[in-house]
């Protein structure tokens, strides 16, 4: 008899970002996954095109349309946009 194992794999960046929310760093976005669930539901400010462009370019790797790392740089982009990451992260 043959047994299923589920098995829940996470697409993860080469290097978290981590966010500054508060003046102090709050919380740790490992990839496109994470991003999509933070751009939906903890994003504090306006959503602005860097911010559509993020949410594009998450959903399209997780669909495997772009390369995983592109999701990345869409997604500091935004941060950076919202003032909530340092300019040099």
């Amino acid at each position: 008899m043959h047994e299923v194992i589920d098995v829940e794999f996470k697409m993860l960046w080469t290097a978290p970002v981590l966010l500054s929310i508060g003046g102090r760093s709050s919380h740790m976005v490992q990839g496109p996954e994470d991003a999509i669930h933070f751009l939906s539901r903890r994003w504090p400010c306006e959503r602005g095109s860097a911010y559509a462009d993020a949410r594009e370019k998450c959903f399209a790797a997780v669909s495997h349309r772009i390369p995983i790392e592109a999701s990345r740089t869409a997604f500091v982009n935004a941060c950076r946009d919202a003032r909530l990451m340092p300019e040099w992260a």
